[in-house]
């Protein structure tokens, strides 16, 4: 549970990838793909020079080429439903608040111990005994379990080309975890033979601490080094199932736009913001859900459900005490099951049949407070949804309408698929005081690298993070990874490079674009949706070359974006609207204006460091021809 100092580089040892000499290709090699590819000066930090070339495969040396045209697929769940066993007696003039105060008289005691509402008859144990719920304030304590949260993976595999591909129901995973995680499964199980392992998080809000910042105080890791490891040894079983139970596929693709034109998902016709919501400005939402479902090619049975959608898992709300994979869990439940949501009077207002096998969720862009903000809650019917977690549960099935959408309605289904990735690894230099702080508390359980732990951190002497960035190609599909929460404006582009910020705003419907301009928002300052005191963001001053679709193979025609791929480094704020306070920057938010994510992002340079890289690699050449 510590940051360990490297004064250098560290070396890339054989527990850092799980790499094989088995990479391998089949017909569909793209042609420019050679035999790998180096840049002399990589983009970002100074030090990314220092791990070498991108993992390619195929493509590199050791990648044999292969006639097996064949697609296989295997996908596993493994339950991490935290144990909750102790919990947190109430002093009197507490009872009905939600956040840990000790000093208040607040006690973490052993569950069925005493009388919750009587804390004089509670003996008080170690803080770090209770669960500590991640997302929103620190000090908030789990009661129990509402629903199951898990570890969910798939492995692809055609010739010799094998991927793993896990979504773990966490606020965040860091690349320490994932690099531990890889060398669990090649000493565990050696057999597997993957070449990349992938690990993405749901960023769900409602689950135990597996980062270190959400503990009893803001001084204290809430992250229980028991049950990290538990999220490793799970991942790493639900890998070996996966592998186990690999067969031959067809692979379907499909995407819905989430924008209410579903009958029954919109009753009081609010467009996108039934659903999802953005704010701060610009209001730009990756508002496409997104799928591959793997097809048994002897049965017919579904093997498994990729989801691809953007928007945060805190629909529960911080009044909420017990964990939660939030609307996720309903989505994947809808799609997997049998969805029949009931009116008040019992009759059935919406109804699919389940698809089967294993739903797996990958979140998106999440930059910009995407998520339930701003939502007009109503279900089915209209009706307001209170605050709590039937909130989160009726998003999750109003979203499995559109995944079943997605699923049938215009799907294309192919008999194979290319199966390809590449990958780079970075150094990301972290300036946010706050997180320097919590450097200095040994809060966060991963490495830091190039500073001096014994001198004051600061400009010279600044800690940087490894990280990765990678894309994955299924067929017509690309999965591009990055390791936050990305801010959609560096991201959405249409095929034909029409930004997300340019007029007329393809991605998000009108009137939700820019918040604070009267000229996209014409009720602003008159309806109390917004104040419209600040002004717009200076869009115009964002370079349009560096947006990431644009980068992308022309030829993809599934654009997927998984935000939180390989780690959590917080917020990756564009440069054009990244502002510091000018006295106590990190610390505190600028003003005026909608500046949150700055204190919960590594730094200033966070675009270089991390978007910069990922447009190189996607430069790159390809490594499959569609």
């Amino acid at each position: 549970m510590r940051w360990v100092a490297a004064l250098g580089v560290l070396s890339l040892g054989s527990g850092t990838l799980l790499l094989t000499q088995a990479c391998g290709d089949d017909a569909e090699v793209a042609s420019s793909g050679g035999s790998g590819h180096c840049e002399k000066e990589p983009a970002g930090s100074e030090h990314n020079v220092e791990v070498g070339c991108d993992l390619r495969c195929p493509g590199d040396p050791t990648c044999r080429p292969s006639d097996d045209a064949t697609f296989y697929a295997g996908a596993a769940v493994e339950d991490i439903t935290p144990q909750v066993d102790h919990v947190v007696a109430f002093a009197p003039q507490n009872q009905g608040h939600n956040y840990f105060d000790p000093m208040g008289g607040d006690k973490c005691v052993k569950k069925g111990s005493c009388d919750l509402s009587d804390v004089t008859t509670c003996t008080a144990v170690d803080p770090m005994k209770c669960t500590w719920i991640a997302g929103f304030g620190t000090g908030r304590p789990a009661t129990g379990n509402a629903d199951a949260t898990s570890v969910r993976c798939a492995v692809m595999k055609r010739g010799n080309t094998k991927i793993g591909l896990c979504s773990v129901d966490a606020v965040g995973w860091f690349y320490s975890e994932v690099e531990a995680t890889r060398k669990l499964v090649a000493e565990k199980y050696p057999e597997l033979d993957l070449d990349f392992v992938a690990v993405a998080s749901s960023h769900v809000h409602e689950t135990q601490d597996t980062m270190g910042i959400w503990g009893p105080n803001d001084s204290k890791s809430g992250v229980k080094a028991e049950y990290n490891a538990l999220i490793r040894e799970k991942t790493a079983a639900a890998l070996s199932k996966a592998n186990a139970a690999l067969e031959p596929v067809q692979l379907q693709f499909g995407a819905s736009k989430v924008d209410g034109h579903i009958a029954g998902t919109d009753p009081k016709g609010h467009g996108t913001a039934a659903f999802v919501s953005d704010t701060r400005d610009p209001v730009v939402i990756d508002n496409e859900l997104r799928v591959i479902r793997f097809v048994a090619t002897d049965d017919h049975a579904t093997v498994a459900t990729l989801i691809n959608f953007t928007s945060h898992p805190e629909f529960g709300g911080d009044d909420n005490l017990l964990t939660s994979a939030d609307y996720v869990h309903t989505l994947r439940e809808g799609v997997e099951k049998e969805l029949d949501v009931k009116s008040t009077a019992g009759k059935s207002l919406m109804k699919r049949a389940g698809v089967g096998g294993v739903a797996i969720f990958f979140n998106g862009p999440l930059g910009g407070q995407v998520g339930p903000g701003k939502v007009n809650h109503t279900d089915f019917e209209g009706n307001p949804v209170p605050p709590g977690l039937e909130r989160a549960y009726n998003n999750g099935r109003l979203l499995a309408v559109y995944a079943h959408e997605a699923l049938t309605q215009g799907a294309e289904t192919l008999e194979t698929a290319a199966l390809g990735f590449r990958a780079r690894e970075i150094y990301v230099e972290i300036r946010n005081r706050g997180y320097h702080i919590a450097l200095a508390q040994q809060l966060f359980p991963r490495d830091g690298y190039f500073y001096d732990p014994s001198l004051e951190i600061g400009e010279g002497n600044l800690p940087s993070v490894r990280s990765q960035i990678a894309a994955i190609d299924i067929g017509p599909a690309e999965l591009i990874g990055f390791p936050g929460e990305l801010h959609a404006e560096l991201l959405l582009a249409t095929p034909e490079g029409k930004s997300a910020l340019d007029a007329p705003y393809p991605f998000t419907p009108m009137p939700y674009f820019v918040l604070n301009d009267p000229k996209t928002h014409p009720s602003c300052g008159k309806d109390g949706y917004s104040q419209c005191d600040d002004g717009p963001p200076a869009i115009e001053q964002m370079d349009r070359d560096k947006i990431i679709d644009r980068a992308r193979d022309p030829q993809v025609k599934y654009r997927w974006a998984v935000g939180l791929m390989q780690d959590q480094i917080g917020y990756l704020v564009p440069d054009y609207d990244f502002k510091l306070h000018p006295t106590n920057p990190y610390l505190d938010e600028y003003s005026p204006g909608d500046h949150y994510e700055e204190t919960n992002s590594v730094g200033d340079n966070v675009q270089a460091h991390v978007v910069d890289p990922l447009l190189q690699l996607l430069k790159s050449p390809p490594v499959v021809s569609r």
